[in-house]
């Protein structure tokens, strides 16, 4: 199965020979790139015209409650572009004026063929991560299912790992005033590593993230502004004890702490800890988000 979009009109065109029949309606058509190592996200295409070589999905369904998006994945034939006679499309030309011999017309098309590369992807891609966007505004995805279809397409089935359904937006108007940019920079930071850096990063980040929010709160309820400088641990068995009482938080801050400790190599290696995976960064940001929301720092709270 091929795809090809108008080089100039960015019509869709499709067909089992070639990119010939018109895609009416015209499909959401995306560029998209593998994240196998962080550096990728440097790297990603610049927009169709710029970079015909990267793939491309075409979305089939969008469900925004479970963030999930189902469509057909395409990498680009080697020449680009290629000319094609194709059917005319209705929109573009609605009476077929353009219409030449065997009733179509001449386009320059960008084309794209299933994409069987990712079938030779380790479990054929399912669990790697997909960029879908460009480089100015792109999205993470994880690849759950991957099939192909009677027609030859590669369907992938993909999960939203945008960290912006996990955490909340922070309610400015409840925070001391001197402690907004601090909370604001790391919250921001965290955000900026969630899917895009490694696993040890993401942990990272929250662990630093936790240790400045609940600080910041344990001293705007009364606490001695020496806590100010404690460590995640520390802060995390006060959150818990009274005049406090979070003990839910005081658990979880243990549950980063403990997973930042698996980033270092020396006490992994000792105690026989496994590496921290995406997963475990996915976790981390939870909790951070939990805590946000338990300590009435969230919007809506």
């Amino acid at each position: 199965m091929y795809l090809g979009i108008d080089r100039q009109s960015g019509l869709v065109y499709e067909g089992l020979e070639g990119p010939v029949l018109p895609v009416v309606p015209r499909p959401t058509v995306t560029q998209g790139k593998l994240i196998k190592r962080e550096e990728d996200w440097n790297d990603l295409p610049t927009g169709i015209a710029h970079s015909p070589m990267s793939w491309v999905f075409r979305e089939d369904t969008f469900d925004p409650v479970t963030r999930a998006r189902r469509g057909r994945l395409f990498e680009p034939e080697p020449a680009q572009p290629v000319q094609y006679r194709v059917l005319p499309d209705p929109y573009e030309d609605p009476r077929g004026r353009s219409v030449g011999a065997q009733g179509r017309t001449t386009k320059n098309l960008y084309a794209y063929k299933a994409c069987v590369s990712l079938l030779r992807e380790p479990h054929r891609g399912m669990g790697l991560k997909l960029a879908l966007g460009v480089r100015d505004a792109a999205s993470a995805w994880r690849i759950i299912q991957t099939e192909v279809v009677a027609n030859g397409c590669v369907m992938v089935t993909l999960k939203s790992l945008s960290a912006f359904g996990i955490l909340p937006a922070v309610d400015v108007a409840k925070i001391p005033v001197e402690f907004e940019p601090a909370i604001s920079q790391t919250v921001e930071r965290a955000l900026n590593a969630a899917f895009r850096e490694t696993p040890i990063s993401v942990i990272d980040q929250c662990r630093n993230t936790m240790t400045v929010l609940l600080s910041r709160w344990l001293v705007a309820s009364g606490h001695d502004p020496s806590i100010l400088g404690a460590d995640l641990g520390k802060i995390g068995e006060i959150v818990g004890r009274p005049p406090y009482e979070k003990g839910m938080v005081s658990n979880l801050a243990k549950v980063v702490a403990r997973l930042h400790s698996r980033g270092k190599t020396n006490e992994a290696h000792t105690k026989g800890l496994r590496d921290p995976v995406d997963e475990d960064a996915e976790l981390a940001l939870h909790v951070l988000g939990f805590t946000l929301r338990d300590i009435g720092w969230a919007n809506g709270t």
